[in-house]
């Protein structure tokens, strides 16, 4: 399991950047970056986590919200979300603030 000292510290916030455009389709949303002209895809549960870091949310509160949405044990909702997490960090889709 990654470690979550490489993306939160304590205090911290996620939130998304402002530089996308997204629209749904079927399933999945489809986002472009306006900065970069790169598209990304997210599933349905891709497409929860980004909904809910629509305002900015501790990890905490990421995960606690995710555990009571899909009736998920702690670790496996971190297992699942850790990986995605540090995917929207290292392309610039979210980022941290204290």
């Amino acid at each position: 399991m990654p470690d979550n000292s490489i993306f939160i510290k304590n205090g911290q916030l996620l939130l998304r950047q402002e530089n996308f455009f997204s629209i749904e389709i079927d399933d999945e949303l489809v986002m472009m970056d306006a900065t970069q002209g790169c598209y990304f895809s997210l599933n349905d549960v891709a497409k929860t986590i980004w909904t809910l870091l629509e305002s900015p949310k501790s990890y905490a509160d990421l995960l606690q919200e995710l555990i009571t949405t899909y009736a998920i044990d702690k670790v496996q909702c971190q297992r699942d979300i850790e990986p995605f997490l540090l995917d929207l960090l290292k392309n610039k889709l979210i980022t941290t603030m204290s």
